[in-house]
């Protein structure tokens, strides 16, 4: 068995704000960490698929955080780090997808765009592709709030971290 870290947090910069009072005003940004490499989360923000720490996100002035540690198998957490190194290595292809986060908030999982993902689409996306979690609906219709209800009391659940940033 092998584990896996999904990291919510809770920006306060203009799309974080827009998120927050949209989504059930709590978490705005949520990401994904290998056992391997613990100090690295992985994710998209509005300048496309990134690399960060837990540092990066008390630079940026992050307060409010919760971490769930998933056990997953090792053919799930193997799918999960050969995606995860897909988009490292085609990073520059893979964009913000501001037009999908739309979509979301009115419910319409109607668009799928090729190479752009939001933070919660592409974790939610990674967890049902790995087979490590089955979702109750659509990848594109995850906000970062939605994981909370999804994970808290999910079998694979070994362990939250309040405010671990």
């Amino acid at each position: 068995m092998k584990q896996v870290s999904v990291l919510l947090t809770r920006y306060n910069d203009r799309m974080s704000q827009f998120v927050y009072w949209i989504s059930g005003r709590n978490y705005t940004h949520v990401s994904i960490a290998l056992e391997d490499e613990p100090e690295h989360y992985y994710s998209f923000n509005y300048r496309g698929f990134t690399r960060e720490t837990l540092e990066k996100h008390r630079d940026r002035g992050v307060k409010y955080s919760r971490c769930y540690q998933l056990q997953i198998s090792e053919e799930a957490y193997n799918k999960i780090k050969s995606r995860i190194d897909k988009f490292q290595a085609h990073r520059k292809e893979y964009q913000y997808n501001r037009i999908g986060v739309f979509l979301c908030i009115i419910h319409l999982p109607i668009l799928k765009r090729e190479k752009h993902y939001f933070c919660s689409e592409f974790v939610a996306e990674t967890l049902e592709h790995s087979g490590a979690v089955k979702l109750k609906k659509k990848p594109n219709l995850y906000f970062p709030n939605h994981f909370v209800s999804l994970l808290e009391n999910h079998p694979s659940c070994v362990g939250i971290v309040q405010n671990l940033v």
